[in-house]
């Protein structure tokens, strides 16, 4: 059997045990149709997903439990082909660590379509890739992501050993998680830390160790996320604001302009096709390292400190390389 027929079948084996009713192991074999042999196993087969099937012995029926599934919902061709698009191109290279649920949720609905619009969609999905920017390994976090994404929901506070760079040590931390964010390249938690007093962020690749501790928390009614990071370039906000300007060359002056780096940049073409970018920008420490990524097609005209930086860096280099 190929794989795609059995897909099908076990699809339309899922759709005829979602309506509900108790049926027979001859009248699914039949409603299918496969043998009994093949039906028992793709019952199995349903069972070690995760979907319920139940056999009533005393009616001798098998059906799903109908809180299982949620109440069907009314999609356009369009919304059906966004969501294939996310879950079968853009999710298998997103840092999405419960990819795998999405997934089962894509192939229920996908199991109610008819076969010609599964079809369609599938071709049409074809047509599209997805290549994402390097990111952290997020098939390692599992279990640490889960947990940690219960504690905040259900407000309980979290115990993690966590491997701190800051102070090149493992830490153990009593923490009251508020909010999990994916920034730049990898997943972070933003809560209270007990053992610092304050709110910090931890990357959760850094987490070596998570479980509840029972003892709920009570969340801080003025934490807001964007107040929390400013405007920050990325997540490091530093301890005062500065007017950023730089001039790209026209090199790369389109490659710069077509892109919201920031919420506050403001951009300007110039005569001779250059672009002066401006922003206000919490800290300098990460924004130094977006202008070196441009090399000599950048220059920093404000404020002085950045621009000092951004020198230093550069003078660092030509010794690096004997220059």
């Amino acid at each position: 059997m190929k794989a795609p027929e059995r897909i099908h079948r076990l699809l339309k084996l899922v759709t005829v045990l979602q309506t509900g009713k108790g049926f027979t192991a001859d009248e699914l074999a039949a409603a299918v149709p496969a043998s009994r042999r093949t039906l028992f196993r793709d019952l199995s087969l349903l069972k070690q997903v995760g979907i319920p099937v139940k056999y009533d012995g005393a009616r001798r029926v098998y059906q799903i439990e109908q809180s299982f599934f949620l109440p069907p919902v009314n999609l356009t061709l369009s919304e059906v082909l966004g969501l294939m698009t996310l879950v079968h191109k853009q999710g298998t290279a997103a840092p999405l660590p419960n990819h795998d649920a999405i997934a089962t949720a894509m192939m229920k609905i996908e199991s109610i379509l008819p076969r010609e619009i599964q079809d369609y969609c599938g071709s049409v999905v074809e047509a599209v890739a997805y290549r994402s920017t390097p990111t952290a390994d997020v098939s390692r976090l599992g279990r640490t992501f889960d947990c940690i994404w219960q504690a905040a929901y259900h407000r309980e506070k979290t115990a993690i050993t966590y491997e701190s760079f800051h102070e090149g040590r493992d830490i153990s931390v009593t923490l009251r998680p508020y909010r999990l964010t994916f920034i730049a390249r990898a997943w972070y938690v933003i809560g209270f830390s007990e053992a610092h007093g304050e709110v910090r962020t931890f990357k959760l690749d850094r987490v070596l160790a998570a479980r509840p501790t029972g003892e709920p928390f009570d969340p801080d009614p003025d934490f807001d996320l964007a107040r929390y990071f400013g405007n920050a370039w990325q997540m490091i906000r530093g301890d005062r604001e500065y007017g950023v300007r730089v001039r790209f060359s026209p090199r790369v002056a389109g490659n710069v302009e077509e892109v919201l780096w920031h919420p506050t940049q403001q951009v300007q073409r110039l005569a001779d096709g250059s672009l002066r970018f401006e922003a206000r920008v919490d800290g300098l420490l990460e924004i130094v390292w977006w202008v070196l990524g441009y090399g000599k097609e950048a220059e920093v005209e404000a404020p002085a400190e950045l621009r000092d930086l951004v020198a230093e860096h550069v003078v660092a280099m030509g010794h690096t390389y004997g220059t």
